[in-house]
C-alpha cells in the first residue's frame, strides 16, 4: 500500500508527472523514446518536431536513470528495457497515486500541458 506522502514525492517531479500524464493519455504502452521527446518538449515548451535532440537525450538519461526506475519500483508503470516500452501498471497503487494527484493544486500539470506542437 502507497500512503498519501509516498504518493506527493512521487508527484515531485515535473518528469514523472509528464510521464504520468502522457501514458495516461495515450491509455497505451509507449516507447520511451515518445515519451522522452514529449517530456522534453513540455518542459521546454517547444514543439517536439523543433526540440533538439540533446534536449530529447538529456529528458532520455532522466527518464532512464531517475524518473522510470522509481515509477516501477513503486508498482506505478511496467517496463520493458529491451523493446524500450512503457505502460501503466493496474495495480491499486496506481490508483492511489491519481487520488493523491487530484488533491494537488497542480494536477495535471496545466502549465507543462501546453502542448507547444498543437498551439503554433
Amino acid at each position: 500500500m502507497m500512503d498519501q506522502m509516498e504518493a506527493f514525492r512521487i508527484l515531485a517531479s515535473a518528469d514523472r508527472q509528464l510521464v504520468l500524464h502522457e501514458l495516461v493519455e495515450r491509455d497505451e504502452t509507449s516507447s520511451i523514446t515518445e515519451l522522452s521527446r514529449e517530456v522534453a518538449s513540455r518542459r521546454h515548451q517547444i514543439s517536439s518536431q523543433k526540440i533538439s535532440d540533446t534536449t530529447v537525450e538529456r529528458a532520455h538519461i532522466r527518464l532512464v536513470h531517475g524518473s522510470l526506475p522509481l515509477l516501477r519500483e513503486k508498482g506505478i508503470i511496467n517496463v520493458n528495457w529491451e523493446e524500450n516500452k512503457v505502460s501503466l501498471a493496474s495495480k491499486p497503487e496506481v490508483e492511489q497515486l491519481f487520488d493523491a494527484a487530484e488533491e494537488l493544486e497542480n494536477w495535471p500539470p496545466d502549465d507543462l500541458l501546453d502542448h507547444p506542437s498543437r498551439s503554433t
